[in-house]
Order: C-alpha cells, then structure tokens, then sequence
C-alpha cells in the first residue's frame, strides 16, 4: 500500500490527479490489453500514479485516504476513477482519494482483499462471482465485495461477416458446431470471454470450446482478422448504449455485418443464477451498416464503484452522496460515462444474492427513492 509520506501532500495528489485525468479521457473501455475488463493482474501490475492510507476506512479518525484502483491508464474505466477521486478529494470533508492503474476489474477485488487498494472501479459481475468463488477466481476472495455506484454497461454480443458461406446464420443456434466457423471473444481470461460463454449457454448451448473454433486475441487484432476474412465471427460490444468501440467500427467500416442473435429473453437471464443483465442496445450505433433491426439485445455487465463491506456505512453514503451531488464531473471525464448518474444506479444495481448493495449506498438509494425490488442487502447477505 503506498502511504502519503511518498507521494506527498492531499493538495499534490489532487494536481496529479488532474494531470493523468486529461491524459486518460479520450479512449473507450477495452482500449488497453486486457479490455479494461480483464482477469489479468496479480496485484503486481499496478502502478505507483498514486497514494492512500486505508486507515480510518471503518470510519473512525478525521480523515479517511482511499485508494481507487481502476484499470489500464487509457480506459474509461481509469477515467471515472480519475474523476471520482479529484471530486471526492476537493468536496468531501471525510474523504481523500487517488487513483491508481491496475491489471483490470476483474483482477481488482482480489487486489482489495490483499490490501493493495482501498475500493475499486470493477464489474458487478466481479463482486458476485469473487463473492461465490466463482470463475475466474476458484474461491472467495476473502473479504465480502459490495456494490456501491454503477457509472457505465458494456453490453456484448455477436456479428458476423455477410458472405455466402455464412448466409442463414441468424442465431447462435444456427451455427455449425463442427468447428467449420472461427469465432472470438477477446482474450481468454476476462470478463468478456465468460460472457460469450455464458451467452451460449443461455442461449441452451453448452461446451461451447469444444464445439466451435474459438479463438483468443486481442480486440484490435481480433477486428482486423474479421475485417480481412480470416475470422468469420466476432462478439462485440456497445458501451452505455451510447458508443460502439473504435475497434469494431473500424472492423465494420471494411466488412458488412450481420448480427448473430442470442437465443435468450429478460426473464430467461433473470431467472438465471448468471450475473448479468438484460440489455437492448441501439443497432444505429453501427454507422453506414444494415442491421436490419432498431435494437440488439445482448449481455451486459454493470460497471461501478465497490466497496469491501468492512467499510463504514458513514463512509459509504458520503461517498455516494458526494458523487451524485455533482455527477456532471465524472460525466466530463469520458463520453462512455455520460449516463451515469442517479437513474444509471437505479437501472443497473444487480439484483443478486451473491452482489449485496453497501449499506451506506442503499441508505443514499433508499433516500433517493432509487431502491428496487430483487437487491440484496449486506445484511441479508451476511445472513
């Protein structure tokens, strides 16, 4: 854990801060290796861009100094991470933060039970499967991870190159499973490889590697193999409902595209114990395409701020409150984060039993009006 006496004053790191936030803004999420999404990371990979002190994190003392570990510098996810530590450090009278780059929000609840960083900027999908012990981690992390403020969705699902060979493909169902079409889901190991997985078999199809030839690369790579013929699918992903990612419209921009549907509804994911949200996302994203349909529905994954449940319920709500108090700075910080706000929060909280909402944030939710039916409370959680 770095400590204050290394890099300085609380009013040096809120300069720092504004210096790699207007470095960090202009990419979309999953511009950096592992998507901003990723597995990776063993609590090694982040850097040393920043300070906390997670003393006085159960409430106790003056002052509280937090640090937010995010994802690779050059993401959204790092972004908003960005922006709520300079907001928090410059409104809150209880709290400091800085922000510090890691190997990716799925890495970054481990990294937090470690004690390398404070809270995070992570996945709804990560708090319920590090809770569960569920894949990627093998087993509970080791201190219960909390859902506190969703900022962004990253919504996925698959195209396909239009071309004789590939023609009458119109669901997943339909796709031959003798390994005769080449597919990608990003790289092997992160949030997005387990949701194409788990989009299969929620679409009744299971052993998804074994049937189909699944690839493993990057997105930009991954786009410029669909672009050139030598991939035949690829899954996507839109983000807030707002942004198709650079990679893929490029990819779109040399290729026609067709959309591969998933064979699943809302109540068939919600009835499901799979950590993941229904989502309908705008077919205009994709410029210049003929996707022949007003709205994609895809599997999505929340975004959002989370806490160990060791923190204070105090701490929480100010944290909470401080945000939302003044959300059109964390919208600034990326176009991808423009939704984020109260109405986000409400829409995509994960109602989950292994993603219990912090006590501080449903005091502030419940406050707002913005507490829905099926969340689970820590309290509940806990048993």
């Amino acid at each position: 854990m770095f400590r204050n006496n290394q890099d300085g004053s609380i009013s040096e790191r809120r300069s720092f801060l504004k210096t790699v936030g207007a470095a960090g803004l202009a990419c979309l999420a999953g511009c950096s290796g592992d998507g901003g999404n990723g597995a990776g990371g063993d609590g090694n990979s982040g850097g040393d861009d920043s300070g906390g002190d997670s003393g006085g994190s159960d409430g106790s003392g003056s002052s509280t100094n937090w640090t937010i570990g995010t994802s690779g510098p050059e993401t959204a996810t790092h972004a908003s991470g960005v922006a709520m530590a300079q907001l928090i450090s410059e409104k809150s009278d209880s709290i400091s933060m800085s922000a510090q780059t890691t190997g990716g929000t799925a890495a970054n609840p481990r990294l937090i039970a470690q004690g390398d960083i404070d809270i995070a900027q992570s996945t709804d999908w990560a708090v319920a499967r590090s809770n569960s012990g569920g894949d990627p981690y093998g087993e509970p992390v080791g201190k219960t991870m909390t859902q506190v403020l969703p900022f962004m969705t990253l919504e996925y699902y698959l195209v396909r190159r239009t071309g004789d060979a590939l023609e009458g493909i119109e669901s997943v169902s339909d796709i031959p499973q003798d390994g005769s079409v080449s597919m990608a889901f990003g790289q092997r190991g992160g949030t997005n490889y387990f949701a194409g997985l788990d989009g299969f078999r929620l679409s009744g199809i299971d052993n998804v590697e074994d049937k189909y030839d699944l690839q493993s690369m990057s997105w930009g790579d991954q786009g410029a193999q669909f672009a050139d013929g030598r991939l035949d699918m690829m899954m996507v992903y839109g983000v807030s409902r707002e942004v198709l990612t650079g990679w893929a419209q490029e990819a779109g921009a040399q290729a026609d595209v067709a959309v591969v549907n998933w064979e699943f509804d809302e109540s068939d994911l919600a009835n499901s114990d799979l950590p993941y949200t229904y989502i309908e996302t705008p077919a205009s994203l994709w410029d210049g395409q003929d996707i022949r349909m007003d709205s994609i529905p895809a599997v999505g994954v929340g975004y959002e701020t989370i806490f160990p449940a060791e923190v204070s319920e105090e701490l929480g709500y100010e944290f909470v409150r401080t945000v939302m108090e003044d959300i059109d700075a964390v919208r600034e910080a990326s176009s991808v984060l423009s939704r984020a706000g109260p109405d986000f929060a409400q829409e995509f909280l994960l109602p989950s039993p292994n993603a219990p909402v912090h006590p501080g944030a449903e005091k502030y939710y419940k406050e707002q009006d913005l507490w829905k039916d099926g969340l689970t409370t820590l309290e509940e959680y806990e048993g």
